[in-house]
This record gives C-alpha cells, sequence and structure tokens, in this order.
C-alpha cells in the first residue's frame, strides 16, 4: 500500500533530533551497560521500544509490524498460557515475569521493524555507535578483570577480601560481551574490515581463559565452532542447529533423569563441582516437571518450589528446591508451562533460526554464531526469564539486525 506523499518525504529523511539522540544513546550504552551494570538492560529494552514504536510511527510504516505476524502470533499464545498458568504459579512474582517477557518481546517486534526501515546513512551512524560502546565496554571489562573489578565491587557493593571473580557480578559481563562481539563483528564485516570481524571473538574468546564463566567460555567456543562451519555451509549449520532444538525441547526429561538417575553424573569425580551440582538441579526440576506435563507448574514457578522432602548432596534445601532457575533454558519451559509451553518455545526459535536464511550468504555465518552462542549459554546457565539477560538477548539481535541494514562499504 502506498503512503500520502508525506509521509513518503518522512520516511527519506533522517529522523529527528530527538529520536536520533535517544537512538544514538541506546546503541552507544550497551557495551558500557554489559560491563558496567548489566542488570539496567531491562531498561534498555523498554527504550528500544518506544524508541521503535516512535520511528515508525513518524515514518508512517507502523504497518511493517505486520511482517512479523508468524513470530508474533506464537509469541501472543506463548503469552497468553504464561498469563494463565499464574494463576497456578507458586511465585508471588510470576504476573511480574509475564510483563517481563511481554515487554522484551515487544522491543523486539518494534526495535527490529524500526531499525529493518532506517535509511542506510543512519544505519551506519548508529551502528559505528554500537562499535564504538562495544570496544569501550571490553577495554573497560579488560582493565577491571587485570585490577580485580575495582569499579565493579564499587557499583555492587563488593567488599575487599571478597573473591568477585567467583561471583555472578563479572559473569553476567562476559556471557553478555559473548553475545555482543558477534553482531559487532558484523559491522566490522559490512566496513570492508573482515581481518578485524574474525579477530575480535577470537580475541574474546581468548580473555575468556582467564575468566571464571564457563558458560561464556562454552558460549565462545561454540559460536566460534558454527560460525566456522557456517562459512562453509550455512544451511548445514541452520539444520543441525534446528535439530539440536527440537531434540533438546523434546528429550530434555528423560535425558537429564539419564545424567542423574542412571549415569550419577552428580556424584563423578571427573565432573567440576558446580557440574555435579548442576545435574543434581536438572534431576530434581524433571521430576517435578513430570507431575505436570501438560501446562507445566506455573510460568516462575522454579524460584518458589517448595522441596517436599527432597536432599541435596550440594547443601541444604530450605524453603525452595531450586537456587532460582534449573540452569537449562529447556528444561525450565517444560517445569514452568508443561509440553504446550515447549512447543510454543520450539516454533519461537524455530522461526529465529529460519529467520537467518533471509540474509546474505556471506552475514549469515555471524548470525549462526550468535544463535548458537546463544543456546549454548542458555542450556547451562541463568534462568530464561531473567529481565536482564532476556534483555541481552535481546540486545544481541537487534544489533545483528541493525549491522544486516548497514550498507556495506562501497554501497
Amino acid at each position: 500500500m502506498a503512503f500520502p506523499l508525506s509521509q513518503r518525504d518522512s520516511a527519506r529523511g533522517i529522523p529527528d533530533a530527538i529520536l536520533a539522540g535517544l537512538a544514538g544513546v541506546a546503541v552507544a550504552a550497551l557495551g558500557p551497560l554489559a560491563a558496567m551494570a548489566p542488570r539496567g538492560l531491562p531498561v534498555w529494552a523498554i527504550l528500544i521500544a518506544l524508541v521503535g514504536l516512535a520511528g515508525l510511527a513518524r515514518r508512517g510504516a507502523l504497518g511493517r509490524l505486520q511482517r512479523a505476524m508468524p513470530g508474533t502470533a506464537v509469541v501472543l499464545a506463548f503469552l497468553a498460557l504464561a498469563s494463565l498458568s499464574i494463576l497456578w504459579s507458586p511465585s508471588p512474582r510470576a504476573g511480574l515475569t509475564v510483563v517481563e517477557i511481554g515487554y522484551i518481546g515487544l522491543g523486539a517486534l518494534a526495535g527490529g521493524a524500526w531499525l529493518s526501515s532506517l535509511p542506510g546513512v543512519e544505519a551506519r551512524r548508529l551502528t559505528g555507535l554500537f562499535l564504538v560502546g562495544v570496544f569501550v565496554g571490553v577495554l573497560l571489562f579488560a582493565v577491571e578483570a587485570a585490577l580485580d573489578f575495582p569499579l565493579h565491587r564499587w557499583w555492587n557493593h563488593v567488599p575487599a577480601g571478597v573473591e568477585i571473580a567467583e561471583t555472578n557480578v563479572p559473569k553476567r559481563t562476559a556471557v553478555l560481551l559473548c553475545l555482543m562481539v558477534w553482531p559487532a563483528a558484523m559491522a566490522l564485516d559490512r566496513a570492508g574490515r573482515r581481518g578485524l570481524a574474525v579477530a575480535l571473538p577470537t580475541v574474546f574468546a581468548a580473555a575468556c581463559l582467564l575468566l571464571t564463566s564457563r558458560s561464556a567460555m562454552l558460549g565462545i567456543a561454540v559460536g566460534g565452532v558454527a560460525f566456522a562451519l557456517a562459512v562453509w555451509s550455512p544451511r548445514l549449520v541452520r539444520g543441525a542447529l534446528a535439530a539440536v532444538l527440537g531434540v533438546a525441547f523434546a528429550f530434555v526429561l528423560p535425558l537429564v533423569l539419564l545424567f542423574d538417575r542412571v549415569l550419577n553424573l552428580d556424584g563423578a569425580d571427573w565432573l567440576f563441582r558446580s557440574a555435579q551440582h548442576r545435574v543434581e538441579i536438572w534431576g530434581m526440576a524433571a521430576s517435578r516437571a513430570l507431575e505436570t506435563p501438560f501446562f507445566g507448574q506455573g510460568i516462575d514457578a522454579s524460584r518458589a518450589l517448595e522441596p517436599e522432602g527432597a536432599v541435596s548432596r550440594f547443601g541444604t534445601l530450605t524453603d525452595s528446591l531450586l537456587p532460582l532457575h534449573p540452569h537449562n533454558a529447556f528444561l525450565q519451559v517444560w517445569l514452568e508451562l508443561g509440553a504446550f509451553g515447549a512447543a510454543l518455545a520450539l516454533a519461537a526459535a524455530l522461526l529465529l533460526l529460519l529467520g537467518t536464511g533471509r540474509l546474505e550468504r556471506r552475514l549469515q555465518p555471524f548470525a549462526l554464531a550468535l544463535f548458537a552462542s546463544a543456546l549454548a549459554m542458555a542450556s547451562t546457565a541463568y534462568g530464561i526469564w531473567q529481565a536482564w539477560w532476556m534483555g541481552g538477548m535481546l540486545a544481541a539481535g537487534l544489533m545483528l539486525r541493525l549491522a544486516a541494514r548497514t550498507p556495506a562499504r562501497g554501497e
């Protein structure tokens, strides 16, 4: 449908100063935010949703939202199920969790549609700001790590004498930067800097060896393998990732029970202690998921399930069976929303994965590497509904969209 002349003229023009300023601040702040204040990412997600809606309205392009209708329908169905499950969820913050999933979804819809509508010159400006922010964030984090995280200690009120590297404070930054390096690498490739595009995740992978975040190490390693294979055949990697998703969602319960009950990996001496504990957590979560196989225990129930006599070999269970979440996205969806939630989550993930096939072939390895990194880390760490974690994945996905929108060097 053709827009009126004024709307077409607006769409070709540079965004007004306020909108351009907010967008610039948002993309430039991502690197420092990930480096110093990861829990600020929910605010970033809300800001980008509002900027996206305002930008689309100003261009008369709100109709672009309809292009994401299949994915939007799946997400709305998932939100409907999650909202209904509040009725039986034991978590007092179940409603807030649904709200958080909702505004992350809105950020993906509005932010993605808006970035896709940007003129090339504006996309290039924002991409440059994003790259500057990522480099600042990585440099800041590297200096912090070398000096025992003085700014992190001050910001998070961690007293001297506490081994901060063993806490979640720097680990959150590590996993977020693990996501951000892939859209940054794509942006460098678009700028004609192929060598730097490959070097950035490689350097970050080397830096991860100095950290204690095994999830970040796993994420960047899996992403690197996916990237290398996708350079040869993106279709093969996409098919492999689709198969992993299907197997993970369909068989996560019997698999983790095999690890825990049959192989007894929670007591395997060759595994490090945190991995043993994780296997035990998975076994407990799977047992509860089997009690409510169709609709689950309710959204956010992971943090509020009573032990009901369960005993842990890694510590005394108090008022909760799990330490906030099962440390596995597939298992958490099954536990909280059952088979119906797992089917909807699988559909949403497959739509995202298949969307990488619409990118230029040269760009697909970066997108598949990001997907693989996020998949690996979501399988081993953090609650999938933690707002900062959802915000980080949203930010990385949107910056990938922005980088793809940026004209290649010479265009």
